[in-house]
């Protein structure tokens, strides 16, 4: 299998229809750490929202079980979206997510901010960082998986394309996005435990990467710390740097699907574990 192999055989797919093995592709075989890094990061971003932070802060999920709460919001779409959307199973991890989010007052538009961040999030590092930018197709494929998905929570007035969840997103953070006392406690909840990924000895290092890439107008609502412009080039130049290494490297063979590998479940997962493990209101 040659590194464009399966570039070639997505597009002869139809996205509107095989979106679901695209997206396994795009997220399992082609890009799984970038489209990781990316998901992961609009965990940080979503905080410019203060309805976001209080909600968040007040579950007190982040602050005392942060990486457990890191872990299940990634398994949950991991899950859904392995056994696809419309199968069983798929539909038995969005019942379990619904019901998790229906002990809190949560309005529709900060359901959209987040899946409309997790997508554009992960859809910018990917072109940004990943080993070749996506293909038209693999973008429509990952905005209908997340649209189906949003569809699946009950998610209103969710954008029709890639282009509108992305000027919705802008949108949303330059009319909504305000400080807030809790922005930067949360925001930094947030990226150290992203940067607690990494081994101990380039946490330091990885937390200022972290805050190097956010772009400068949420930095500045999260009340997060000014990198200096060298070290922020030198954090895009090697990341870059990766994805051209990657360009190299054989492509990740049939039976090597991505399989994730969570801290906080290091023997393995059942669904009844994902989600906090008591509900009170906010």
């Amino acid at each position: 299998m040659g590194r464009y192999s399966r570039l070639r055989h997505i597009q002869t797919l139809d996205p509107e229809h095989d979106y679901e093995e695209i997206f396994q592709l795009v997220t399992r075989y082609e890009f799984p750490w970038d489209y990781n890094q990316g998901y992961s990061f609009a965990f940080v971003t979503d905080f410019a929202i203060p309805s976001i932070t209080e909600t968040l802060a007040a579950t007190g999920e982040f602050a005392h079980h942060g990486m457990k709460r890191f872990d299940d919001t990634m398994l949950f779409p991991y899950e859904a979206h392995r056994a696809g959307l419309e199968s069983r199973y798929g539909r038995d991890v969005v019942r379990a997510l619904n019901k998790i989010h229906s002990h809190y007052e949560i309005s529709n538009e900060d359901y959209l901010h987040i899946l409309a961040s997790h997508l554009v999030s992960a859809v910018t590092w990917i072109n940004a960082y990943g080993w070749r930018p996506l293909s038209h197709p693999e973008t429509r494929a990952l905005t209908l998986a997340y649209r189906r998905l949003g569809e699946l929570m009950g998610i209103k007035d969710i954008p029709a394309d890639y282009q509108e969840f992305a000027a919705w997103l802008a949108e949303d953070l330059r009319t909504r996005g305000k400080w807030h006392y809790a922005n930067r406690e949360m925001a930094m909840n947030a990226i150290r435990i992203i940067a607690a990924l990494c081994p101990r000895g380039l946490r330091f290092l990885a937390t200022r990467a972290v805050i190097a890439l956010v772009d400068e107008p949420v930095r500045t609502v999260l009340d997060l710390p000014a990198m200096p412009a060298w070290f922020t080039t030198a954090v895009r130049r090697c990341l870059r740097a990766r994805g051209r290494l990657v360009r190299l490297m054989p492509p990740r063979p049939v039976s090597r699907a991505y399989v994730r590998t969570p801290r906080s479940y290091p023997l393995g997962w059942t669904l009844d574990q994902l989600g906090p493990t008591g509900h009170s209101r906010p």
